[in-house]
């Protein structure tokens, strides 16, 4: 019986059909499909308790239903970091929240920028 996963990473979010019988590998490999990521280069992870932003890596050998991921379950993505030391930090994004998450000081810079045209 198929099931949809959402995979998120960043402001990125990708729908997936899967089947519980697929392994994380699976997974892996149909993202590299969308995404132009090699499978090794990827690393999917679930949260440990929902809103705790803690996160396990997936068994790329594990099915989905042994892992109990359901219909409409979040996968968190991590890219494999690009000096190969590791994966990155998972980072989701809600939508509207990218100045915020990104800490950035767009908003002071804004402001600066305001009083010196002043």
């Amino acid at each position: 019986m198929s099931m949809y996963i959402r995979v998120k990473r960043q402001k990125t979010t990708v729908f997936l059909q899967v089947e519980p019988t697929d392994t994380v590998l699976e997974v892996k490999q149909k993202l590299q499909a969308l995404l132009d990521k090699a499978p090794g280069k990827l690393q999917l992870l679930k949260e440990v308790r929902e809103a705790s932003g803690q996160y396990l890596p997936l068994d790329d050998a594990k099915k989905l239903a042994d892992l109990k991921v359901e219909n409409d379950d979040v996968v968190a993505m991590a890219y494999l970091k690009e000096d190969g030391s590791g994966y990155e930090s998972v980072k989701i994004y809600a939508p509207g929240a990218e100045d915020v998450a990104a800490g950035s000081n767009d908003g002071a810079a804004k402001q600066d920028a305001k009083q010196e045209a002043q």
